[in-house]
């Protein structure tokens, strides 16, 4: 028998200031099960970088290990522990 579990997640920022997404983003990574290691955060870009920088450049959390570019300017993905 093989057992399938999802290993990646996904989070929409789009809209939210700079203060409402780290505590959402705090939240969320908080609350996650220990099988997630990638999640891929959509923050957008077309209407201002100020959430792709926040994400890329200032958001800091313990449980990410590493912040990897995507191919899509609109998604920064982060790696866990």
């Amino acid at each position: 028998m093989i057992e399938y579990r999802s290993i990646y997640a996904k989070i929409d920022i789009h809209g939210l200031s700079e203060i409402e997404a780290k505590v959402y983003l705090n939240q969320m990574i908080a609350s996650m099960p220990k099988e997630i290691v990638e999640v891929t955060i959509s923050h957008g870009y077309r209407s201002g970088n100020i959430l792709q920088n926040f994400v890329r450049k200032k958001y800091k959390n313990k449980k990410i290990i590493k912040k990897l570019i995507s191919s899509n300017p609109g998604e920064t993905v982060f790696k866990l522990k």
